[in-house]
């Protein structure tokens, strides 16, 4: 992989991540170019940023935010502490780009694989939406507020924990809001779309008048600062269907999340072991469903005359995809894996 080190090791598991990383070697770049745009209320200094996945902590979140990412998404948190998934979390995956619209059921993660091009690097991720205790996470985000640069965005992501009915998932989701407007984000984000829990959590965004109802009761217990949701692959009637049933109630739209997958070994062994044999893939694969997936949100977006920001991740791995991403219409480009094996990505994409 030449000279890129990533800032998370996937050679340990996540508690080791957590309490030590990120893992970065030089100063903070200078001299960034600036495109200031408004984001909800908010000034914000580029149209980049990094989504929950790689931002575990606001030692993480205030790390990129100095690298050059304005837009930060604090990890998902739940209303009560929640295991992670068992190490291993990460796995390099040998795939072509994927069609949208005939996505692959099964991904090849070969033993011992490194990707040759660094701008091609595909993973599986399988983590299960961890959190740590409510009275941790709201601390921590207390103490990042006031550290973060001047034109940073700081977005708090959670998920309602299934406890049986969907009243009680609604219910969660709320809880969980309120108390991220309490520790002080700046915005709220909804995962109706985690590609690696088995309970229905993840697979919310597919059912549009569950998607509804739970940003109606959102709604009620928080008001007056911005909601997005984030969800995953929709195309078509599907995506129409959902942003009809729920424009009304969100500020913002994000997607891509990864894409579920069977990933198996040479063997075709389950690769991330017999209980996880589906699995979130991420990365240079996905461009073209972000791509596809962006214009069509767009487009519905002018049709409708909504007025929600769209943040599009998926593929986002160097500078000419930045800015296809862009043109395509997204109003905030993130980028996860890429920022991870290169976090320096921001310094290529705002160079003056």
């Amino acid at each position: 992989m030449g000279k890129l080190k990533p800032t998370y090791d996937i050679s340990r598991d996540y508690l080791f991540n957590f309490e030590n990383g990120p893992f970065l070697e030089g100063p903070f770049p200078e001299k960034l170019r600036e495109e200031p745009v408004k984001l909800f209320d908010v000034e914000v200094a580029f149209p980049l940023g990094v989504p929950a996945g790689l931002l575990l902590n606001g030692r993480w979140v205030l790390c990129y935010a100095r690298l050059g990412y304005p837009v930060v998404v604090y990890k998902t948190v739940r209303s009560k502490k929640h295991p992670c998934h068992p190490w291993p979390n990460c796995l390099f995956v040998k795939t072509f780009m994927i069609d949208p619209y005939n996505p692959p059921d099964t991904i090849l993660a070969p033993s011992n694989y490194t990707p040759e091009d660094p701008k091609k690097i595909t993973i599986t991720n399988s983590f299960g939406m961890p959190s740590m205790d409510p009275r941790w996470w709201q601390e921590d985000i207390d103490r990042l507020k006031s550290e973060l640069p001047k034109g940073t965005l700081l977005i708090g992501s959670c998920v309602g924990t299934y406890t049986g009915t969907s009243w009680e998932l609604k219910r969660d989701f709320a809880r969980c809001a309120a108390m991220l407007k309490e520790a002080g984000v700046q915005a709220v984000e909804l995962n109706l779309s985690c590609p690696n829990v088995g309970n229905g959590e993840g697979s919310i965004y597919t059912d549009p008048d569950l998607s509804r109802e739970i940003l109606q009761e959102v709604r009620r217990e928080v008001k007056g600062i911005p909601l997005l949701v984030k969800i995953g692959l929709l195309l078509g009637k599907k995506l129409e269907e959902f942003v009809k049933a729920c424009v009304f109630y969100v500020e913002g739209i994000a997607g891509v999340n990864s894409l579920q997958a069977r990933v198996v070994r040479e063997d075709g062994s389950p690769a991330l072991g017999k209980d996880r044999e589906k699995s979130g893939v991420c990365g240079w694969a996905l461009r073209r469903c972000a791509l596809e997936f962006t214009r069509q949100l767009s487009q519905l977006k002018k049709e409708l005359k909504a007025e929600f920001l769209i943040f599009t991740s998926g593929g986002v791995t160097d500078r000419e995809s930045f800015f296809m991403i862009r043109e395509a219409g997204a109003d905030v480009v993130m980028t996860c894996t890429a920022a991870m094996f290169n976090p320096l990505l921001a310094r290529e994409i705002r160079k003056p």
